[in-house]
């Protein structure tokens, strides 16, 4: 019998300011499809945040991508590191796959807890 894969509620970012933290973590990979956010936490599993811009589409179209990257998420949450929070950001894709994001979610995610934090760009400000 194979073990049940649920996605509750523990398992879930929510709130700007759990978001927040990991995107002031600066730790980002990304691919065509995804652009991976992540920070360690101090819990003996993942969680997931899932973001999608209005750019990607009407709500109908938002809302499905953001239920494929959750089910890519909670199949493969076995295949993810442990202990991180996640944030990923969709990019626009012609007619994506659960299996495009199950591939994109765990090798994006990878690269993000290995990549550095990337610095803080600093606008250009005229020097007088």
């Amino acid at each position: 019998m194979t073990p049940r894969l649920r996605f509750p509620k523990t398992r879930r970012l929510s709130g700007s300011k759990a978001f927040d933290a990991v995107f002031a973590a600066k730790r980002s990979a990304s691919n065509r499809l995804l652009v991976v956010y992540a920070l360690e936490n101090s819990l003996s599993y993942s969680r997931l945040g899932v973001s999608v811009s209005r750019r990607i589409g009407a709500a109908v179209r938002r809302n499905r991508i953001k239920r494929l990257i959750r089910e890519a998420f909670r199949l493969e949450r076995d295949q993810l590191p442990a202990g991180y929070d996640f944030v990923c950001v969709a990019r626009a894709s012609e007619k994506p796959l659960l299996a495009d994001y199950r591939k994109a979610l765990v090798t994006v995610a990878a690269r993000a807890i290995t990549s550095k934090a990337s610095p803080r760009r600093e606008k250009n400000t005229p020097e007088g």
